[in-house]
């Protein structure tokens, strides 16, 4: 009998760690649909030739979260399929990504509250749009109007709106800005390698830039 409850208990314990192993095969495999490198088949500008710097001040450092194709907030096909999530505690500093006009201002949002989402747009010298989401509450430094070269202060982060996190949000939109827009795929210059554009949980800095 005791030899039998220790082979039934040993049966037990395999069983439990194959199931352990399978589950963390799907995790990690979950973990890979939601997290690519970059969306497939589609064509990324060369980085080192890029109009765009990142949107935060040079020698500083940011990790990513949800980017580009993650699903399901910024799946292939949606509006914000291009957006780029960074983390950011409330109050650092974000900056223009290209010169150009600010076309909207809203700040009126409060943290934490689910209301209003602040909101910067910039509209690029090529008729683009490159659009600040969820900064803090009275957090914009520019105003409607106002002509930015790039690198300047633009607002400071939060997390108004429907974000679940302190993070900017960064998407660059064609023709209009207004949701639900098209957003469309960028790289940046000032930072190391992006082929395709910038990947979640990975970190990146902006370099100086001429």
């Amino acid at each position: 009998m005791k030899k039998a409850a220790i082979l039934f208990m040993s049966i037990i314990m395999i069983f439990m760690n194959c199931k352990e192993n399978d589950d963390s095969l799907n995790s990690n495999a979950l973990i890979e649909d939601k997290n690519p490198e970059g969306c497939p088949d589609i064509f990324y500008p060369n980085w080192e030739t890029s109009k765009h710097l990142l949107p935060f001040p040079v020698d500083q450092s940011y990790t990513i979260g949800r980017s580009h194709c993650y699903i399901p907030e910024h799946a292939a096909g949606s509006p914000d399929q291009f957006a780029i999530d960074i983390e950011m505690e409330i109050g650092t500093l974000v900056t223009a990504s290209r010169k150009g006009t600010i076309m909207f201002v809203e700040e009126s949002g409060v943290d934490y509250d689910q209301g209003a989402n602040n909101l910067v747009v910039l509209r690029d010298e090529d008729g683009y749009f490159l659009q600040y989401h969820h900064l803090t509450q009275n957090g914009a430094i520019v105003e409607q109007g106002q002509f930015v070269e790039e690198g300047d202060p633009i607002g400071y982060s939060g997390v108004t709106g429907d974000a679940d996190y302190p993070h900017l949000h960064f998407v660059a939109t064609d023709s209009n800005w207004e949701y639900p827009y098209t957003s469309y795929p960028i790289t940046f210059r000032n930072t190391s390698k992006n082929e395709k554009s910038l990947i979640q949980g990975q970190t990146y800095k902006a370099l100086p830039f001429d």
